[in-house]
């Protein structure tokens, strides 16, 4: 049974300029190949040829570590879980055998009949069936891979589905796979060769004809898909970094005899993308503490503004019915000293501007107005003013 080693990237890095390479790799499980892949995946600069054979006085200097978050993992055999023995528990231990497709389509699952129902009726559009939006399996392929990619289809749906997986085909026509509770959206693909069709030559033009232009020629480039034959089964979902979601066919092994691989590779993902999930919910969760405090900060400098901003109104009100009344006072004062004639006109006036003063005096009013903290924000407020910042008593 296979298990996942991982180290951050600083760790790797120390690891890597402390220990040779060859040794590195035994430690972890994996080869030195598989080592060197990762460190150059996440930028993590090597020791040089012959760098452990020469002093250590001699040896190349440590550069600095890369400036990458993230994890790197690695999948060995767990070799501290023996194989289950004849008459034990299997459900207690369980371990992944080798699995291979067959070479005969036998009673295929219910999912893999009607693509193959579908594929075996479908036009090609670009080199690949065009299923005319059926829910059918992913498989984007050329006519010549139908049998082929019905027995992976097959063999994977069936392997899958002993282990506790679960495929179904969603509205959108995706298939998904279902592990651990975690759904995420696979495919076959087959890569193809385009290659681009020459126009055709020219009319021949008749001896003794005058040459005319030939507005039709100029056409758009034209080109033609051929099958490859080479497979690729893909996850289509966001994952952990490094956490692998392609398996291709190669010239030492078709993926008829990576199935094992890739059913180990399903469970690995379903286990990634929880974990980028979770790391994303909790960046979602301190990003909204910090624009709920941002927020808070913003409407306390704003109630403050607008605080300060009734209080000067108010004192400017104030002291402009202040003038008024001492205004008043010097005609009344003015007229003990010269009386008109008309005394009766003269203190209508009077009384009359000591009321104006009044309209204008906020102490006259309601206080509560005035003594009152509560501001009421806008429903649309969402935080500062980007405008010019008005000046005020309190400005620097």
């Amino acid at each position: 049974m296979y298990t996942f080693v991982s180290f951050t990237v600083a760790e790797l890095f120390e690891k890597v300029w402390q220990t040779p390479m060859i040794k590195l790799a035994h430690d972890i499980g994996v080869s030195d190949v598989a080592v060197a892949k990762a460190c150059r995946k996440t930028g993590i600069p090597l020791p040089g040829r012959g760098h452990w054979a020469k002093p250590e006085k001699h040896r190349q200097r440590k550069p600095k570590p890369p400036q990458v978050e993230g994890k790197v993992r690695f999948q060995v055999l767990d070799r501290g879980t023996p194989p289950a023995k004849p008459g034990t528990d299997l459900n207690s231990t369980i371990v992944r055998r080798t699995i291979e497709a067959p070479y005969q389509l036998t009673e295929p699952h219910a999912l893999v009949s009607r693509w193959l129902k579908s594929a075996k009726t479908s036009k090609l559009k670009d080199g690949h069936l065009d299923y005319g939006g059926k829910r059918v399996l992913n498989g984007m392929i050329s006519s010549t891979l139908i049998e082929r990619c019905a027995i992976l289809f097959d063999a994977l749906i069936k392997e899958s589905e002993v282990e506790g997986y679960s495929w179904k085909i969603n509205a959108e026509g995706k298939t998904i796979v279902t592990v651990n509770d975690e759904p995420m959206a696979v495919r076959l693909m087959e890569r193809l060769d385009k290659h681009p069709i020459p126009p055709p030559p020219p009319p021949k033009r008749r001896p003794g004809a005058p040459w005319e232009p030939n507005f039709m020629s100029p056409r758009s480039p034209q080109f033609e898909w051929a099958s490859t034959g080479e497979l690729t089964f893909q996850i289509e979902a966001r994952m952990d970094y490094g956490e692998r979601k392609n398996w291709k066919d190669t010239k030492t092994a078709p993926l008829e005899k990576k199935l094992s691989s890739i059913l180990a590779g399903l469970s690995s993902a379903s286990v990634s993308i929880k974990v980028l999930r979770e790391k994303e919910e909790a960046r979602d969760r301190e990003w909204a503490e910090d624009e709920r405090r941002r927020f808070e900060r913003a409407r306390t400098t704003e109630t403050q503004r607008r605080l300060r901003l009734s209080l000067v109104k108010h004192t400017e009100r104030w002291e402009r019915a202040e003038r008024l009344r001492a205004f008043i006072k010097a005609v009344e004062d003015r007229l003990t000293i010269t009386p008109l004639a008309d005394q009766e006109m003269a203190q209508a006036w009077i009384d009359w501007a000591h009321k104006q003063a009044n309209v204008l005096d906020p102490t006259q009013g309601n206080l509560a107005l005035i003594t009152t903290l509560d501001v009421e924000l806008e429903s649309w407020f969402s935080g500062p003013h980007y405008g010019q910042v008005e000046k005020g008593w309190w400005s620097e």
